[in-house]
């Protein structure tokens, strides 16, 4: 395969999920959402941030600037529920934030209708040299108008559209005890709103600070529009499709406070209606930052705890299973039946279990790997990392740690269905022509010190540092004994770090930056291919991680090998990103659930591997093998010799039959390595 055929499968690098039932139509993303975004992104700017300055440029003059702020405030809310509701995929997640624009714009023509008070008078400006009258007023009522209308032309429209993927189910239930006090909250908002609105000079006097009678219609207004959202949120009952709103009603919160600290003199401190204004917005607050607390549990901690501790993943979630689980977690992982090849006193358990290893030091391993001619015309010719690469990455990474961490009869099966594995992976290497086979011992010498060199540098670099004499020989004995699992030689294994170093000399002549090694190890430093579908809101986040670890794994790359790869990247950033890493690792290293739910986002099969491990369960039979005695106790014969007649066939279908090699031993592996469709 040549360079140019690698264009028929571009990198997919980030992915949003699939929309479950209604996709969100763009009338509604970009019609509706886009430009009331706009809108209220500007009332923000001119009541937030120039609250002295309404009579300039807000429709009318406010009394107060604590008023000016809690507006903007509210309108900053805004901006963030429309925006998020924008980047949501399908319906059922945006549609909480359908109605806002009916209530908030509606609600402040009324408003500004029934007051009759008198809005500010056009300005002259001069914009270029042209000078022209500005009806201030008039603009933003046309704005609220023109909100108002988009919504009624555009919501029906969405609510027309079909059902493309059947589901929509609650995937984050609100618990029972959520629901009742959201309700009650939600329930007290719209009633009082909606009776200050009615009376205003009765709630005048008991504001917590002076007011108008637009100013506070307004603001009766805003409290409506906040209730209506949070009694939504409780009929839907489900915390993923309430999101956009939960994190609208921690910035009003955030927002809110903030104004009344610049503008603290203007409160009526000791007035009780300040002290249960300032409380309101902290229940706002705190019903925001629960709600997306326990939806962050439910869709992250839960299929973490659900993975390690073997539990169905057919029980539908809820913060019951939840709680259930995290009970006593540690007791319910499952141990690995014994302590494999290795055990807890091993220096590999020590480096393969800091979370330097599975990251940046394996990142780095399947990168370099791209540079061996036959490798990577292997891989490029099954496609699965440019077709599936999460999958390929996940299957991957848990034979690795499976080698390190599992028990021995687990290990020594995945040893034995790779051979079948790399039967597929035969043919005929383009630019020299020669055979390559992914069984060769050459080959798998390459991945395999590549792989143990890679986790002990990143290790040493990102990590706690260089091993002792001791520990480091300790490390290279160990590396010979899983080479024992490959179909190489592990005498061919260099047992210090000089050796390593002469191996990679040695190797160096007949490694190529071939367009196609260029292309894939680019695909393979962009982390996010191996991440699942992620929500546009978590976009930004992701790109900035994936983007450190991209230059975490470069800058652990000597310079002729980045050089033949045709990979730049400047001295300045190889120094600059060693302190980020070496903190943020250290700072993930305090907690074992957060590695594990990191490690859970990277590679879902793994996490059960590991988790024995981090957590210190005891194995079932607190024994280590070499991986001779594993092969006489399970009757497995060694790598280099397993399935020959396979790997015979396989040949002639290739070499001779000219056909495609057959799947044999891929539908096998499924169950001892992971699915190939993820």
């Amino acid at each position: 395969m040549n360079a140019a055929s690698t264009a028929e499968y571009p990198d997919s690098r980030l992915r949003t999920p699939e929309p479950v039932g209604k996709a969100l139509h763009p009338a509604v993303r970009d019609g509706l959402f886009g430009s009331v975004a706009l809108l209220c992104g500007g009332a923000f700017l001119v009541l937030y941030l120039g609250s002295g300055a309404t009579n300039w440029w807000f429709a009318w003059t406010v009394a107060s600037p604590l008023t000016a702020t809690t507006l903007g405030a509210g309108f900053g809310a805004a901006f963030v529920l429309f925006v998020l509701a924008a980047l949501e995929p399908d319906w059922a997640n945006a549609r909480i934030a359908g109605s806002a624009p009916l209530v908030l714009a509606g609600g402040i023509l009324l408003a500004v209708a029934l007051d009759g008070a008198e809005l500010n008078p056009a300005h002259d400006l001069t914009v270029a040299g042209v000078s022209f009258s500005m009806p201030v007023a008039d603009v933003w009522l046309l704005g609220l108008g023109l909100g108002l209308l988009v919504t009624v032309l555009t919501v029906p429209v969405q609510l027309a559209r079909r059902v493309e993927v059947e589901g929509g189910g609650r995937t984050a239930p609100m618990p029972g005890w959520v629901r009742v006090i959201a309700g009650i909250e939600g329930t007290g908002l719209v009633a009082a709103g909606a009776v200050c609105f009615a009376r205003p000079e009765l709630a005048g006097s008991w504001w917590p600070w002076p007011v108008g009678v637009l100013d506070l219609r307004v603001l009766c207004v805003l409290t409506v529009t906040v209730g209506v959202l949070i009694v939504h949120a409780t009929v839907d009952g489900d915390l993923r499709r309430t999101a956009v709103g939960l994190a609208a009603l921690v910035a009003f919160g955030v927002l809110v406070p903030a104004g009344v600290l610049f503008h603290a003199d203007d409160l009526r401190w000791p007035a009780p209606s300040a002290w249960f204004f300032l409380a309101t917005v902290a229940i706002l607050l705190g019903t925001g930052a629960i709600g997306l607390l326990l939806l962050a549990l439910l869709r992250v901690a839960l299929p973490v705890l659900t993975a390690v501790t073997g539990a169905g993943s057919d029980v539908p979630p809820s913060t019951a299973r939840l709680a259930e689980l995290a009970r006593k977690a540690r007791s319910r992982i499952t141990p690995h039946a014994d302590h494999g090849f290795f055990g807890p006193d091993s220096v590999a358990w020590k480096v393969w279990s800091y979370p330097t290893s599975l990251t940046v030091g394996f990142q780095r391993a399947v990168v370099v790997e791209e540079l061996e001619p036959g490798l990577v015309a292997s891989v490029d010719a099954t496609k699965a990392i440019r077709t599936r690469p999460r999958a390929r990455y996940d299957r991957t990474l848990r034979y690795f740690a499976m080698v390190a961490f599992a028990s021995t009869r687990d290990t020594m099966k995945a040893a034995d269905v790779l051979v079948k594995i790399h039967s597929v992976g035969i043919g005929i290497e383009p630019a020299s022509g020669k055979p390559y086979d992914a069984n060769d011992p050459e080959s798998q010498l390459w991945i395999h010190l590549t792989a143990w060199h890679s986790i002990l540098y990143a290790y040493e670099k990102y990590g706690p540092g260089k091993l002792g004499p001791a520990e480091e020989a300790r490390y290279w004995a160990e590396c010979a004994a899983a080479a024992e699992l490959q179909t190489c030689d592990p005498a061919d294994v260099p047992r210090d770090r000089a050796g390593v170093r002469a191996y990679f000399e040695r190797m160096r002549p007949r490694l190529v930056g071939s367009p196609v090694a260029r292309s894939t190890m680019d695909h393979l430093l962009h982390a996010e291919v191996m991440l699942p579908p992620m929500p546009l809101v978590h976009w930004p986040a992701t790109v900035v991680v994936t983007g450190a670890l991209r230059v975490a794994t470069i800058a652990s790359m000597p310079r002729w090998m980045r050089d033949m790869a045709g990979i730049q990247q400047s001295r300045l950033l190889d120094a600059l990103i060693v302190p980020v890493m070496r903190l943020s690792f250290r700072l993930i290293r305090t907690s074992r659930w957060l590695q594990l739910g990191a490690l859970h986002l990277l590679s879902p099969s793994t996490t059960p591997v590991v988790a024995p491990i981090l957590f210190g369960v005891p194995a079932t039979t607190p024994e280590t093998l070499t991986p001779a005695e594993a092969r006489d106790r399970y009757g497995y014969p060694k790598p280099a010799q397993a399935h020959l007649e396979l790997r015979a066939r396989q040949h002639r279908r290739v070499f001779t039959e000219r056909q495609a090699p057959s799947d044999t031993g891929l539908a096998e592996s499924e169950e001892v390595l992971g699915t190939r469709r993820r």
